[in-house]
C-alpha cells in the first residue's frame, strides 16, 4: 500500500513544472522522511523512502551525452554492490520508470568487474572493506555512486543518505561530483549537505 501511494505521487510529480516540482519534492522529502517506531515496519518504510530518493535523484542528474544513454534503445543499469537491503523495492519502482527514455534494470553484483556499463552504483554498507577499491574504480567516471552508510560520503561516494532525527537526508561530495563529469541540478544541491 505504501509503495502504491508513493508510486502514485511519483507519477503525478512528472507532470508538474520545475517550480511545482520543487514544492512537491520538499513535501515528499518531509512527509516520507519521518520514520515509524515499529522497527520492522520502519526498516521496510526506510528502504521505500531511500528507493524513492534514488528514483528522484535520477531526475536531477545529467549524464554526459557521449555516455550514449540518450538513445531510447539503451538500457539504463543501476547496480547494487554488496548486501541488498532494498529487497524487491527498487526492482518494483524502476519497472515502471524510464530514465532519459531508457528502460531501467537493477543488477545485483558482487565484484568491481561487474560495475562496467552501470550508470548508478549503490554501495552497500557490507562493502566497507572494499570501499577504497570501489571508489578507485569509479572516480573520474560518469557514474553516480550512492550509499546510505556513515562516513561513505566523506570517503568519496557522490551521494550518501543518512538519518538525522526522524528524517532521511543526503550529502553530496563536491570533489567526487566535479571529477565525475555528471551535472547535478542546483535544486537537488540546495537540499543537500555539501561535503
Amino acid at each position: 500500500m505504501i509503495y502504491s501511494k508513493l508510486n502514485d505521487v511519483l507519477v503525478k510529480m512528472r507532470s508538474f513544472n520545475i517550480h511545482s516540482l520543487k514544492r512537491i519534492l520538499v513535501l515528499i522529502f518531509i512527509l516520507l522522511g519521518v520514520l515509524n517506531d515499529n522497527q520492522s515496519f520502519a526498516q521496510s518504510r526506510e528502504s521505500l523512502i531511500k528507493a524513492g530518493y534514488i528514483e528522484k535523484f535520477t531526475h536531477f542528474v545529467q549524464w554526459p551525452v557521449n555516455v550514449g544513454k540518450n538513445d531510447s534503445t539503451e538500457i539504463f543499469q543501476i547496480a547494487i554492490i554488496g548486501q541488498n537491503t532494498f529487497g524487491e523495492v527498487l526492482d518494483e519502482l524502476f519497472s515502471k520508470v524510464r530514465i532519459n527514455g531508457n528502460q531501467v534494470i537493477i543488477k545485483h553484483i558482487t565484484s568491481i568487474d561487474e560495475i562496467k556499463n552501470s550508470m548508478i552504483l549503490f554501495i552497500s554498507e557490507s562493502e566497507e572493506k572494499n570501499l577504497d577499491k570501489i571508489l578507485e574504480y569509479t572516480t573520474d567516471k560518469p557514474l553516480l555512486t550512492i550509499s546510505d552508510s556513515e562516513g561513505y560520503g566523506e570517503k568519496g561516494v557522490l551521494i550518501n543518505m543518512f538519518t538525522e532525527g526522524n528524517y532521511i537526508r543526503y550529502e553530496v561530495n563536491r570533489t567526487t561530483l566535479d571529477k565525475s563529469g555528471l551535472k547535478i541540478n542546483s535544486l537537488l544541491l540546495s537540499y543537500a549537505v555539501i561535503i
